[in-house]
């Protein structure tokens, strides 16, 4: 793998984080959870990670569980967290499922909480072997960046695979958190 390529990768890897411990344990307003992820997951001259907008969206359409006034507890901030973490794959209704899935099986914000402790815990061991893995493919695909073509190539090549990761996401929500007219563990028939 070419530097250049091991160079963007190694970067794309580093990402910010928002740890449970980091979100406090008193009910926070909306601009205090704003400030909180803006903090730690936004970058520096990039839209907000999270907005006014978005929160109230997803309390209407009942993605986040109800707010009682207009303060919101730590279950409430981990749940945003949640769908701000797989927003980019899944759809709302998707994540919707999911969340719902998990509070209906008893998991408060101590269990949400383990979810990421443990999600963060794998990060670095998993962005390791993805280098590894990417190093891997484009050795042996003689992929490179040395020209536009050769670029689109590469990004048609990286398409496929995220695709082929968000169909599995899919899949496993599919499995893990079906529609309502759906039993558990079975998948549509298409």
């Amino acid at each position: 793998m070419s530097t250049e390529i091991r160079q963007l990768l190694e970067a794309s890897t580093k990402t910010k984080e928002l740890r449970p411990d980091d979100i406090p344990e008193l009910d926070l307003y909306m601009d205090q959870i704003i400030s909180l992820m803006s903090t730690h997951l936004g970058d520096e001259g990039e839209k907000e990670p999270l907005t006014r907008t978005m929160i109230h969206n997803y309390s209407k359409a009942g993605v986040i569980s109800p707010v009682k006034g207009k303060k919101y507890s730590k279950e409430h901030i981990l749940q945003m967290l949640a769908v701000y973490s797989l927003k980019n794959t899944l759809t709302i209704a998707q994540i919707k499922r999911i969340l719902s899935g998990v509070t209906e099986s008893g998991v408060g914000a101590a269990g949400l909480a383990e979810c990421f402790d443990t999600q963060l815990a794998r990060r670095r061991d998993i962005s390791t072997q993805l280098i590894d893995s990417i190093e891997r493919i484009t050795e042996e695909n003689q992929m490179k960046l040395d020209t536009p073509a050769d670029a689109m190539a590469f990004l048609l090549t990286l398409t496929d695979i995220t695709d082929t990761l968000a169909a599995f996401t899919s899949a496993i929500t599919q499995i893990y958190f079906p529609e309502p007219d759906e039993k558990p563990g079975k998948t549509k028939k298409r």
